[in-house]
């Protein structure tokens, strides 16, 4: 326990320092990327991309999957050398514009970060083969609990992911931990201040319909999401010249913001302005379609960047329709219909249910926990079937399998 206790916080500590980085990264490099016009800037974040990769293939894409391939069949091993490359690879993604969040590329930054604390030798001989899983595991919790500023709600993302909505408690503790060490030291740093910002709202019980009609329509809307960014990536995986992918996803994102500017970079700046008032139903359709292709053409083609924001994103637009619709003028029920809506898009799109009424929890306000709750039931009810991570580990299903032999082994010898 004492073990434990020290290195997990040690990784957090690294973990939320590199949360801090990437954040001050892209915003630095969205300096640079501002001066070039918006149809041309993801084309040439691409090309400065393509050259990264060069060095690191293992850079590219949105990092869940090689994060869950790592600790699920490399025992947590991730070259410390993706830590720069990563780091380098999403701030030019994000910086010149594309579309895309930055759950993936943390959760290698703090895998990666935790890999290269292994090696020390004052640590090396503490951490046994078979332990140092649960390390990365702790560097990647540390990332996303400091820049989701989620100290729960990260931990539990990172051990959830990986074996599709299911917790294991020898990873999970550890891994919270380490979350709230890297939320602490993002708030000294940074910004401690909850990620968006929620009117004064107390939720009543005749709203739970419209809370759950909110979660249905974001959770369709999910499904569609992951069915037209499922195509394009088995398109641009099958397809030659892959060293020039994506320059090709940053000319075809150009296209699009350039029509539709907000649907550029995260878009959290959007997503709050969601939460604070409705917009008309046919800009919210364009934004739907814009960030799904956006997204889509970015991630899809080998671009850094994650898929929760653009999962919030969805789930805003659904949420903000909803309102729209029936007409809300109470800025607070507005508000909880597009928290219902985010926390479906994300348990539905990520398969975290748990993580995601937490996390939405942490990043708006315990107020609106009641939307948060029943929006992710919803929509990972509608959205497990589909799994748009760690398709792409060949080992990972058998490794998930091999888990649950394992327990129920234990279990048998018990009794």
């Amino acid at each position: 326990m004492t073990k434990w206790l020290t290195i997990a916080t040690f990784a957090g500590i690294g973990g939320g320092l590199s949360a801090v980085v990437l954040s001050r990264f892209i915003n630095w490099v969205g300096i640079y990327g501002g001066r070039f016009p918006l149809w041309i800037a993801p084309a040439i974040g691409g090309v400065i991309v393509s050259i990264i990769y060069l060095y690191d293939r293992d850079a590219s894409g949105f990092g869940t999957d090689h994060y869950i391939c790592a600790v699920n069949t490399k025992h947590g091993h991730l070259s410390f050398k993706t830590l720069y490359s990563k780091l380098a690879a999403t701030a030019v993604t994000l910086g010149f514009k594309g579309s895309g969040g930055v759950e993936g590329p943390m959760l290698v930054i703090g895998g990666s970060l935790a890999d290269g604390i292994s090696r020390l030798p004052i640590l090396r001989k503490y951490i046994s083969e078979h332990e140092h899983h649960v390390l990365t595991i702790c560097g990647a919790a540390g990332a996303i609990g400091a820049i989701f500023r989620s100290p729960l709600g990260g931990g539990i993302f990172v051990v959830e992911v990986l074996y599709h909505s299911s917790l294991h408690y020898s990873d999970l503790f550890p891994a919270i931990l380490s979350s709230i060490m890297g939320f602490v030291i993002y708030g000294m740093l940074k910004d401690p201040t909850p990620l968006f910002k929620i009117p004064d709202y107390l939720p009543n019980v005749f709203n739970v319909p419209l809370f759950v009609l909110a979660a249905i329509v974001a959770g369709v809307a999910s499904l569609l999401f992951m069915a037209i960014f499922g195509y394009i990536k088995a398109y641009f995986d099958k397809s030659p010249y892959k060293k020039i992918h994506p320059i090709i996803g940053g000319l075809l994102t150009g296209l699009i913001i350039l029509f539709l500017p907000e649907t550029a970079g995260t878009g959290t700046n959007i997503i709050q302005n969601m939460i604070n008032e409705n917009f008309p139903i046919t800009l919210l359709m364009l934004l739907f379609i814009g960030k799904i292709f956006a997204t889509s053409f970015t991630v899809g083609s080998g671009g850094s960047a994650g898929l929760v924001i653009p999962a919030l994103f969805i789930g805003a637009i659904a949420g903000n329709s909803v309102s729209t619709l029936i007409g809300a003028t109470d800025v607070g029920l507005s508000a909880s219909l597009v928290i219902a809506g985010m926390a479906a898009s994300l348990a539905s799109i990520a398969n975290v249910p748990i993580a995601a009424a937490i996390m939405l929890v942490e990043m708006v306000g315990l107020r609106l926990g009641v939307p948060a709750a029943l929006g992710s039931i919803i929509g990972y009810a509608i959205g497990h079937s589909r799994v748009i991570y760690g398709v792409t580990c060949p080992d990972h299903w058998q490794f998930e399998q091999n888990v649950e032999i394992k327990a129920s082994d234990k279990k048998l010898d018990s009794h």
